[in-house]
């Protein structure tokens, strides 16, 4: 049965316009998988699974926006498969392979590969038709930025 998550993407990466256009455009969320420079995966990144919905929020200091739903597929249900490389290991996010994605991401550069892996990986998805909860700074406690809805 698939899960809904409430995932907080913030400016340190890029603007909400860049960041809805990655998910929307090119049907990707990016998320480094493991803590800065360490094999320790970062919370609850192991437990997104397919299926399972993704509500994305754009977070400023004071306030939020959605931008929108999207449902986690494997390359094999996405409509540009050859966007992406190896799975990271005890996930479901997917390296980014060379091609028009990674170009992407390197022309935008508030994104950075994964430390560990020195590559970019993320989520692929596709845009989902469902009601998001309007964004609260209290749906994120702490420095999360994946939570189970």
């Amino acid at each position: 049965m698939s899960q809904e998550w409430l995932y907080r993407a913030t400016g340190a990466l890029e603007l909400p316009d860049v960041t809805r256009g990655l998910a929307v455009e090119y049907g990707f969320i990016c998320r480094t998988a493991y803590t800065e420079g360490t094999e320790q995966l970062i919370a609850h990144v192991a437990s997104v699974d397919f299926g399972d919905i993704i509500h994305l929020y754009f977070a400023a200091t004071t306030s939020g926006s959605l931008l929108g739903a999207f449902r986690v597929v494997g390359p094999n249900k996405h409509p540009n498969p050859e966007y992406f490389g190896k799975a990271v290991h005890k996930t479901k996010l997917r390296t980014v392979a060379d091609g028009p994605l990674r170009d992407h991401l390197v022309a935008n550069e508030g994104y950075t590969p994964d430390s560990t892996l020195k590559l970019y990986c993320g989520w692929p998805v596709v845009a989902e038709e469902v009601r998001s909860p309007s964004y609260i700074k209290e749906m994120f406690p702490g420095r999360n930025a994946l939570v189970k809805r």
